[in-house]
């Protein structure tokens, strides 16, 4: 397995507004730079795709402003695995993290809703502004804004519930030559993962 060092930068929250902007914003602000680190596990199968430890880092970031880790509890029948929860100024606050597909940005915030059964407080939606894929760069945090702004448009949702989620954008960047991530990035670490 190959692993490249990597980074999370620019973050950006939306909506600018509501619940889960006003109480998160003091907390997610903070963020500046979260290093992570990519893999490469097979870069001739699954088209050479490359995982990582970017949830652990980014939970791991949060932690160290300040907040807490909490265990939260999903609703019974519910098969759904959240990425991390935190507790912050005495709310807890569930995280999902969309790295790779955006057809499961609208999944991600159903999945808020349920957490908010599981007496969550919060909810994040995090997604990256470049995610490089065989065929070009995905700005899954833009995608993300469409679909957040199209379930208030259509009531898909309360507006008391999407008040509760933000979506926190990130740019990703390769630390080995500070350059965002994209389909060049990504074309040579799979070349190096494969010793070409």
């Amino acid at each position: 397995m190959a692993t490249f060092p990597a980074f999370l930068r620019n973050f950006q929250m939306y909506p600018q507004k509501g619940a889960a902007y006003e109480f998160l914003s003091p907390l997610l602000g903070q963020l500046k730079q979260v290093d992570f680190v990519l893999r490469v596990a097979n870069p001739l199968a699954n088209q050479g795709q490359m995982d990582s430890n970017l949830d652990e880092s980014l939970k791991n970031a949060i932690l160290a402003l300040g907040a807490s880790p909490v265990h939260l509890p999903l609703p019974p029948g519910v098969p759904q695995k959240l990425d991390f929860a935190f507790k912050y100024a005495d709310q807890t606050v569930a995280v999902e993290i969309e790295k790779a597909n955006r057809e499961k940005i609208l999944r991600d915030i159903l999945k808020c809703h349920m957490y908010f059964h599981s007496y969550a407080n919060f909810a994040i939606v995090a997604l990256p502004k470049n995610y490089p894929h065989l065929h070009g760069v995905w700005d899954l945090f833009d995608f993300g804004k469409q679909r957040f702004d199209e379930c208030n448009t259509y009531g898909f949702g309360t507006a008391g519930n999407l008040g509760r989620i933000l979506l926190l954008g990130f740019q990703q960047f390769d630390a080995s030559t500070n350059e965002p991530l994209s389909v060049e990035t990504r074309q040579r670490m799979r070349a190096h993962a494969s010793g070409r």
